[in-house]
């Protein structure tokens, strides 16, 4: 069956309706990106109902067959020949793409990729109420490709290694190889992948609830240190204390490869699908690696969360500083602070700053980086913001001067926002991975007297339909 795609939603998968012959194939991807339809409506313009085709572009008419899947009650269908296509579509460089999970735009010129990402962040702009000519076109990549610097990698049970594929979680993709990935990562999946290969170790299966070995996370530190952990059933040691034939021969192969700074093995047993640990066990180095970022280290371990891609993390915190100007008789609040990714640099221009993070462990890091880093002005406190933030402001004494906030992707929440909002911050500082969720919270200081003057987005994720932006909002008078 035809069907004409007529825009891409928020997950980079092309909206279609049965093709009529409208439309002009080979449209401006970013016109049509910016056309007044609903990501979700279910309802075409000429009526009939609109399905999901992954890997298409907009104006494009494909071949196309039904799948199991749906998403938000819609169908999704997978393209099966293209019959006009799209000006910008070009080679994937991966020969995994359309299979695996990791990438879901490889089949778009960057240039596209960039005006779709700035698209997707003037909707959402609209959608909060403010205009999107406030939106500065989105802060690309010179070069789009092996630009991660952390991986996390899934057993199939049959042992090979790979990431989830697209839309269901409980079928691996086996790699090969990894465009998005830096080189030195990806040889090192490669080597544990032949390694559980060689030794026939079975893969954790979800169904059965049996199987050794769960996942593999590859980090890579600006110094080019290397930190693995691998997420297994079972211990590398045996009763007497030694290493097992098998966690020994991973040690070696890794050390040959060279590079690699820490190697940790965690055990898990429990059932849930998450990168949990029971028992830790540190084969090589220390628990951790170092990066830096912007002149500051920090001090990273598996279950730190930091940003990804170091080159467009450094002009994402570059611009939130240059939004907050903070000046020396200043004092910063910083919500959903981490490890101090931005709570450090903030202090570094202000009287004082003040960290709340909700993960201990992050906190305790925090506390650390500012050490390392010879920062005294920054306090750090563990709880949720919502709690602790009344707390904060005690101890500040008066209300601050700017909050910087980077929610997770479900975003700061309601409660959270009003909170700020009856401080009467000056400036607001928001920095967001989604934005959508971002619109709904700009919608609740908007009630407040606040007024969104400036959005950047960046490209975080290239290939990816995510993408990050930070933001300013000032208190009217």
């Amino acid at each position: 069956m035809q069907f004409y795609i007529e825009v891409l939603d928020e997950k980079g998968y092309g909206l279609a309706r049965p093709h009529e012959g409208a439309g002009t194939a080979g449209e401006s991807l970013s016109e049509l990106s910016k056309a007044q339809v609903p990501f979700h409506s279910v309802q075409t313009r000429g009526g009939g109902k609109r399905v999901r085709i992954p890997f298409t572009l907009p104006g494009e008419v494909v071949y196309a067959e039904p799948t199991l899947r749906r998403e938000k009650g819609i169908r999704i269908y997978r393209a099966t020949d293209v019959v006009t296509a799209h000006v910008s579509r070009v080679p994937a460089r991966c020969p995994h793409f359309g299979r695996c999970g990791g990438c879901q735009l490889q089949h778009m010129s960057y240039a596209e990729e960039m005006r779709y990402k700035t698209a997707l962040v003037r909707q959402a702009t609209i959608q909060a109420g403010f205009s999107e000519k406030l939106v500065q076109d989105v802060l690309g990549m010179p070069e789009p490709w092996t630009y991660r610097n952390k991986m996390e990698f899934t057993f199939a049970p049959d042992g090979a290694l790979g990431l989830h594929r697209l839309g269901d979680f409980r079928s691996v993709e086996p790699l090969t190889t990894c465009a998005i990935a830096q080189p030195e990562m990806v040889r090192a999946m490669q080597i544990v992948a032949e390694w559980a290969q060689d030794f026939s170790l079975p893969g954790y299966d979800k169904k059965t609830h049996t199987g050794v070995l769960r996942h593999v996370m590859v980090r890579k530190s600006a110094r080019g240190e290397l930190l693995l952990a691998l997420f297994a059933t079972h211990a590398p040691q045996s009763d007497t204390g030694q290493l097992r034939p098998e966690a020994q021969a991973l040690l070696e192969r890794l050390e040959a490869q060279g590079g690699v700074r820490t190697l940790i093995w965690y055990v898990y047993r429990g059932l849930a699908d998450r990168v949990g640990f029971d028992e830790r066990y540190v084969l090589k180095g220390d628990a951790f690696i170092e990066d830096e970022l912007l002149g500051f280290t920090y001090r990273l371990q598996p279950e730190t969360f930091f940003q990804t891609n170091a080159l467009q993390a450094e002009r994402l915190l570059r611009e939130a500083l240059r939004l907050a100007d903070v000046r020396p008789f200043m004092r910063v609040i910083d919500l959903f602070s981490g490890v101090g990714t931005f709570t450090l640099p903030l202090a570094r221009q202000a009287e004082m700053a003040y960290g709340i993070e909700i993960v201990p462990h992050s906190v305790e890091e925090a506390r650390h980086n500012a050490e390392r880093n010879g920062v005294t002005n920054a306090l750090f406190f563990a709880g949720d913001v919502r709690r602790s933030f009344d707390a904060v402001l005690e101890v500040s004494g008066r209300t601050p001067d700017v909050i910087v906030l980077d929610p997770p992707r479900s975003g700061a929440g309601g409660k959270v926002m009003r909170r700020i909002g009856r401080t009467g911050v000056p400036r607001v500082v928001y920095v967001s991975c989604q934005p959508k969720t971002w619109a709904e919270d700009l919608k609740e200081l908007k009630a407040f007297g606040y007024v969104l003057k400036h959005v950047q987005p960046v490209d975080m994720f290239p290939k990816t339909p995510h993408v990050e932006l930070v933001s300013l909002l000032e208190k009217e008078a």
